[in-house]
């Protein structure tokens, strides 16, 4: 009895073994699933032949994530504290998973870390230096990976903070040579945002009229798009055309779904810089105060209504507030630019003229 017992465990167990390889591909438009073995991968696509019917073709810029066949449960949860911005605690686990891979799920673990490093940077200047290194390694290693142009982007974005333009231009313009045109319209507001960092308003608004032009036909191209309307309104505040940046402003706001939480949560910075420019204190408040309470996952637009919140709550009789804005300020985003900024101004704004009130 417990002979055969055991011969029905073991051919349970060799029935139940994945002998047939299983990679996993979350694709973005749909959020589902596609299972399968993923037979090529490049920079523009990825090959994924299912157990039974047809390869599926899914474009680089339409993957959410891979998991790899015998990829650790644990790999998984280090995805979403990267997603959370838990990035010390993903790249422990990245780093450590990495050291005994091989194959396609160490490249992809190259990926990972590059990214996740480079997304560290951005809210930390100090790092900035070994990300660039970081992702320009990754980078030349690895010209043909799904991750390519992404990292592209994000190299783009490290050199801007950095300050070094022309290569950042240099890598915006690689991005600009992704066959999609969500990716090319997303290049061109990039690049937006740069001349506006340069205060080179003229050329930024050319630039993200140009990127804002034209239909927009899938979501990921609507949200790009979006975003180049924000810049737009951006240009605008620095131009000092505060009601025409409104109007513009509401029409982002109303026409954007909540799930693009980054261009909200800029669309209403602007607006409480539009109203704060035009004394509308009051106005300003509960502009900024939409961003934390909404998304407060947005770190540097976080940052940045809290630093106004900050500056101007004092002035319509909350102190109390300010405080508040002030202490979470620096605690949650002590290396940004706002909390350097605060600390600059010696944080006297908490208690300024309670007269301006609209």
């Amino acid at each position: 009895m417990t002979k055969f017992r055991n011969l029905v465990i073991a051919a349970f167990v060799l029935i139940a073994s994945p002998i047939w390889a299983i990679d996993t591909v979350t694709v973005k438009s749909t959020n589902k699933q596609v299972l399968g073995e993923i037979s090529t991968a490049n920079k523009t696509e990825v090959t994924i032949k299912p157990k039974t019917g047809d390869a599926v073709k899914i474009p680089a810029n339409d993957i959410a994530n891979i998991k790899w066949e015998g990829e650790p449960a644990k790999l998984n949860i280090a995805k979403g504290d990267e997603d959370r911005g838990n990035f010390e605690k993903a790249l422990d686990t990245y780093n450590e998973v990495h050291k005994d891979a091989s194959g396609k799920l160490k490249t992809y673990l190259d990926f990972l870390i590059a990214r996740t490093m480079a997304k560290q940077a951005l809210e930390d200047d100090s790092k900035l230096d070994d990300a660039v290194k970081k992702m320009e390694a990754f980078l030349k290693a690895n010209a043909e990976h799904v991750g390519y142009y992404e990292s592209q982007s994000y190299l783009g974005q490290l050199y801007s903070a950095k300050g070094d333009f022309a290569k950042a231009q240099t890598a915006f313009e690689g991005l600009g040579k992704a066959p999609w045109k969500d990716f090319q319209i997303a290049a061109k507001v990039a690049a937006g945002r740069m001349q506006l960092k340069q205060n080179n308003i003229e050329g930024a608004a050319k630039t993200f009229e140009e990127a804002a032009s034209g239909n927009a036909e899938t979501d990921a191209e609507k949200a790009r798009r979006a975003e180049a309307q924000v810049g737009k309104a951006a240009c605008l505040v620095k131009q000092s055309k505060h009601e025409d940046a409104l109007k513009l402003i509401d029409e982002i706001i109303k026409a954007t779904s909540t799930d693009e939480a980054t261009t909200m949560a800029l669309a209403y910075v602007l607006q409480g810089d539009c109203y704060q420019a035009q004394s509308k204190m009051k106005d300003a408040v509960l502009a900024y105060l939409h961003v934390p309470i909404l998304f407060p996952k947005e770190k540097a637009a976080h940052a940045e209504a809290l630093f106004h919140l900050h500056k101007i709550s004092g002035q319509i009789g909350q102190p109390d507030r300010a405080a508040e804005a002030r202490d979470i300020l620096l605690e949650s985003y002590p290396n940004s630019e706002w909390a350097k900024k605060l600390q600059a101004d010696g944080g006297a704004a908490a208690t300024g003229d309670a007269t301006k009130t609209n």
